[in-house]
């Protein structure tokens, strides 16, 4: 059920809003899909204010523009003396609401990872990492292409970032040991090599590698016992062993060389 809330008229008017296509709720923000004066958009209003992980997500797609396969900002503005994001509305569904559609399906898989490497190849790149990969941030646009979303959390190696202050990724299903271990000084764009081995994983097979419930993922990582089930069969499976890995190094070194470890 929608949430019981209404884009405010001021608003409507200020972006001459000619249709609210749907509300969503989230855990930290209301999201109006609208047609306006901008074209087709998300507005999005934050519930608790708009602190460091926004502010820092909104910086991220602003200084990177011009890269496709992420959310394009239109604009920062100000309701009420609360911050007010127009984004790009990107059409399509969540990763998470269609991967059956992919279930056993190698080629369809090792194609959707390609892209979302080479969307966030220009990112890993610059030694950043999103450190979220996971099936809810990841849209599936009508022509199957992805756009990578909530770049919320993300590790810049030149900034301090919120998790210094104590906050931790906890997507315990798609995270990898040295996030879930807390060894912090170990997380790199490796690390979302890792969160996109268990997609692939999980889109192969319908479950995921290391158990089902988040104490049993944890038991294997901090037993540092990454085995998982495998058919031989499987085009897939000589990319599970390339990026499942948990030693750091011991994934591939580089994009180049993620790519090439798909080999369907």
């Amino acid at each position: 059920m929608p949430p019981n809330i209404s884009l405010p008229r001021e608003l409507e008017e200020r972006y001459e809003v000619s249709d609210v296509s749907a509300v969503f709720s989230g855990g930290q923000k209301y999201v109006f899909l609208v047609t306006c004066k901008m074209g087709k958009c998300a507005i999005k209003m934050f519930r608790f204010g708009f602190g460091e992980r926004e502010k820092r997500e909104i910086d991220f797609y602003i200084d990177n523009e011009s890269l496709v396969g992420i959310p394009t900002i239109k604009k920062v503005d100000t309701y009420q003396g609360e911050t007010i994001v127009v984004e790009e509305w990107v059409e399509g569904e969540p990763l998470v609401d269609v991967y059956a559609s992919y279930h056993g399906n190698a080629k369809k898989i090792s194609s959707m990872i390609k892209e979302i490497a080479n969307i966030m190849e220009p990112i890993w790149n610059e030694k950043k990492v999103h450190r979220d990969l996971k099936p809810q941030n990841i849209i599936i646009k009508p022509d199957g292409n992805p756009v990578v979303i909530d770049f919320g959390i993300f590790k810049d190696p030149k900034q301090t970032t919120i998790t210094d202050t104590g906050f931790q990724p906890h997507s315990w299903a798609y995270g990898a040991p040295e996030q879930l271990l807390g060894n912090k000084e170990h997380v790199s764009y490796r690390t979302d090599f890792f969160s996109l081995g268990v997609i692939a994983y999980v889109l192969y097979y319908g479950k995921l590698p290391f158990g089902k419930k988040e104490d049993d993922v944890m038991k294997k990582m901090a037993s540092k016992d990454l085995s998982y089930n495998s058919d031989a069969s499987c085009k897939l499976d000589s990319f599970f062993s390339s990026v499942l890995r948990f030693e750091v190094s011991a994934r591939p070194r580089n994009v180049d060389m993620f790519k090439g470890a798909i080999k369907v």
